[in-house]
């Protein structure tokens, strides 16, 4: 069990050499072979594999069968366009070359209401991790966010300090890779305690966006109620690649 969890986390650092490695490399800078790539950071096979599928799930490569893997990271125009693959909040900021950080306002282990529970999959009353934060990019307050998490899932979660840790990020170093997130998105006014924290006057328009975060399999990871300021916000879109889905089964991203 501990060697497993050791190879868990090594693909994460490999993930996190390679991202600071290419940077500020050209857009598609080709990455070194698989089996170059294990001489050079002296890891397994099945550990580069695993890297290279994070990050290509991540939107950070694309890998081609016969041509290898190529860094698209730091493509402005992707970057601009108003289109991203699903990536996590944190590793958008940062590959824009931003700051984000967050204050933690609660971090406990608590029990599934109704609507949670019916967005993880689970039983109400299952316990959850439930992390309360606001989030910030570059010292500009950005959004009141809830996230719930399955305690089973990742017990481990509750050690942690995210502050400036990405939740995403840890729960892939445990073998939870966030895949795919469906969004919906709706503007209503704010509450006392959303005002509050916002910094807005109770009535304000906020925005509020639901998130349920899945693998690849579908499996639920994370359900997620993030408000903003309704006049501060942008959102990106990434569209499956499919012609027969309705407008509420796109899924999105938001920054």
């Amino acid at each position: 069990m501990a060697e497993t969890k050791k190879r868990k986390l090594l693909y994460m650092q490999l993930r996190e050499h390679i991202l600071e490695e290419y940077r500020n490399k050209p857009y598609y800078s080709p990455l070194p072979g698989e089996r170059e790539m294990c001489d050079i950071y002296k890891v397994s096979r099945p550990t580069v594999r695993k890297a290279l599928e994070v990050l290509e799930k991540e939107g950070c490569i694309a890998r081609f069968a016969g041509k290898g893997a190529f860094f698209i990271g730091n493509n402005e125009e992707n970057q601009n366009s108003g289109i991203s693959s699903n990536i996590a909040f944190y590793n958008q900021v940062k590959l824009r070359g931003d700051y984000t950080h967050s204050k933690v306002l609660s971090q406990r282990i608590d029990t599934a209401g109704k609507d949670v529970a019916e967005a993880l999959k689970i039983a109400e009353g299952e316990r959850i991790f439930h992390l309360e934060r606001l989030r910030y990019i570059n010292d500009q307050l950005w959004s009141l966010a809830d996230a719930y998490i399955p305690y089973e899932l990742c017990p481990e979660l509750i050690q942690y300090d995210f502050s400036e840790r990405s939740l995403h990020n840890t729960l892939s170093s445990y073998g939870h890779v966030p895949a795919k997130a469906r969004r919906h998105i709706t503007a209503r006014r704010a509450d006392d305690y959303e005002a509050f924290n916002l910094g807005l006057q109770t009535g304000d328009p906020v925005c509020v966006a639901q998130t349920l975060t899945c693998d690849e399999t579908g499996t639920p990871l994370e359900y997620s109620v993030s408000r903003s300021d309704v006049y501060n916000m942008s959102i990106e879109m990434a569209l499956q690649n499919r012609t027969d889905i309705s407008e509420e089964d796109n899924y999105s991203n938001m920054l």
